[in-house]
């Protein structure tokens, strides 16, 4: 048997979970984590919900949870320093942050370098992780420490994954445990936005549910150097309850929330200037796709496929390459309407070149 075929056979144990071995492996070759972590992955994989998270399982997370957290920040690349909220803010106090409720909560953080699923796991109390990057789920290390934690996984290429993801961490929270995930989906590779658009994922279950948001914020200066005082800088927020909110105000809250205690560690930590940053390019643009290649590059176990598409859009936004697009694919040419169309494609060229996020 080949080892093609080989793979064919084990992806056959997750019947309908998944669509083909990209699915798990993206562009890159199984390591030797691959077999033995499809074949534990039956039951978290399936969407029945049932299968997918049960009582036994979650006892046994319990009583590993405490030791991972004592290990966990060995294995960050990093130093994590958590952050005095008042000093950031320019209050001479000590942190005042409001007790956590004893029932579940959803954790919801930022998303951006390589660490921040660790990071967060080491400031939030027990939560399993929802999890969608399934080539680094099944190929890496940090797979089998998010399984050991507990993990609801989600393949976001199949629908019926993703609904029963969802039905998961609804599960988790019944049964008594917090559930942690990552509102933006994908990695944040703007230039210009502290946070991308929230997915409604974290929003409707503490609907739902009737449990609190706690968001975790992290902020690296730089992923790509070690040096002192390069560290990951984390907030802990304080807990938010979406009770008497529509969804609109309370993922702008949230998203507002985050976005603030990030720009505020921005200011505070940040330390590139202009004339650094543009150094060897000629325009900020340049500087900026130099920069995020270097950083999709640092993962080997990367589904290109997924993360080129699995940011959230708001179905009412319309952004400026919606509208050149519709002039730029004009059939009918005509002398009174040929410049227009012209401009639109340069548009749309400049466009889709300044889209980082759908880029890579």
């Amino acid at each position: 048997m080949t080892n093609k075929e080989k793979i064919e056979k084990l992806f056959d144990k997750l019947g309908d979970a998944v669509t083909g071995p990209p699915d798990l492996l993206g562009s890159a070759e199984p390591s030797i984590l691959f077999r033995p972590m499809v074949s534990l992955m039956k039951n978290p994989m399936s969407c029945d919900v049932n299968r997918m998270v049960s009582k036994k399982s979650l006892t046994a997370r319990r009583l590993i949870h405490p030791f991972l957290i004592r290990i966990a920040p060995l294995f960050l690349e990093r130093k994590q320093v958590f952050e005095n909220k008042n000093d950031l803010l320019g209050i001479n106090a000590p942190d005042d942050m409001k007790e956590l409720p004893k029932e579940p909560v959803i954790w919801c953080s930022n998303h951006g370098f390589k660490d921040d699923i660790a990071a967060t796991v080491v400031a939030a109390r027990h939560a399993y992780i929802l999890f969608g990057s399934l080539p680094a789920f099944f190929n890496t290390f940090d797979g089998i420490s998010a399984y050991l934690n507990g993990v609801v996984i989600c393949n976001r290429k199949v629908q019926s994954s993703k609904k029963a993801s969802i039905e998961g961490a609804v599960q988790v929270l019944n049964m008594g445990t917090d559930i942690l995930m990552f509102p933006e989906g994908v990695w944040n590779k703007t230039p210009d936005r502290l946070m991308l658009d929230l997915w409604p994922g974290a929003y409707r279950i503490a609907k739902e549910k009737g449990c609190k948001i706690v968001p975790v914020i992290h902020y690296l200066a730089d992923p790509h150097k070690k040096y002192k005082g390069n560290v990951i800088h984390t907030v802990v927020a304080d807990p938010i309850s979406m009770e008497g909110v529509s969804e609109k105000e309370g993922l702008e809250l949230l998203r507002d929330t985050m976005a603030t205690w990030y720009y505020l560690m921005m200011e505070r930590y940040g330390h590139s200037t202009r004339k650094k940053l543009l150094e060897g390019f000629e325009t900020s643009d340049d500087a900026w796709e130099n920069y995020i290649a270097m950083h999709t590059g640092l993962i080997r176990y990367y589904d290109r496929e997924i993360e080129l598409k699995a940011d959230y859009r708001p179905r009412n936004l319309t952004r400026p390459e919606d509208v050149w697009q519709s002039i730029a694919a004009i059939k009918n040419v005509r002398a009174e309407n040929i410049n227009h169309i012209r401009y639109a494609q340069q548009q749309m060229q400049q466009e889709q070149k300044r889209d980082f996020q759908h880029r890579y």
